[in-house]
């Protein structure tokens, strides 16, 4: 059996921001999926949630989930790095408040998972985890917009990552994925 890995999940403008000013996520919507892109609303991302066993995500990102009402991971746990109380997670949902470093933060989500895969997302615990050499899989979506501005994925990152790409996916013209594993052990 495979280890739980870590991987990052993630929609973004071509000039890698992941929100616009004031975290403005209305590009997202803009652009959605095409069609073929399937009913789940991403591109792979049902096939991708069936492979994660545990969630870890930021506060502001756990807030645009009330937000937008969109809670799509079931019953899966959900560990919230924050030092505030939480309000309950919508849909029978199961998310509590965590706090520690990086690492720590990240043992309690593989212990979580179960032995399944642990889904990273917000922009700054991402970076916290690509500069802790913990994230083993980068799954970015690219749409067709510059903002300009706004909450930068790779912004404050203070170590080189290694990546080695499977080829981009295109989804008629209007998104194109891209999957990038970790490369472990390569020069810094």
């Amino acid at each position: 059996m495979t280890a739980a890995r870590v991987r990052v999940y993630l929609g973004c403008s071509l000039d890698g921001c992941v929100a616009g000013p004031d975290h403005d996520l209305s590009f997202l919507s803009d652009h959605a999926p095409p069609p073929e892109a399937g009913a789940g609303g991403g591109l792979g991302f049902e096939e991708f949630l069936g492979q994660i066993g545990a969630l870890l995500m930021g506060r502001r990102t756990y807030q645009v989930l009330l937000d937008y009402d969109a809670w799509h991971y079931g019953d899966r746990p959900v560990l919230v790095a924050t030092h505030h109380a939480l309000p309950p997670a919508p849909k029978g949902g199961k998310a509590w408040a965590v706090q520690g470093p990086i690492a720590q933060l990240v043992a309690e989500a593989k212990a979580a998972a179960g032995g399944r895969d642990v889904y990273l997302d917000g922009g700054d615990l991402v970076r916290q985890g690509l500069d802790a050499g913990l994230v083993d899989e980068l799954c970015l979506t690219f749409l067709p917009v510059i903002l300009g501005r706004g909450i930068r994925l790779w912004e404050g990152l203070q170590n080189r990552t290694d990546l080695q790409f499977d080829p981009p996916t295109p989804h008629g013209g209007a998104m194109i994925q891209v999957t990038a594993r970790v490369r472990r052990g390569a020069a810094r």
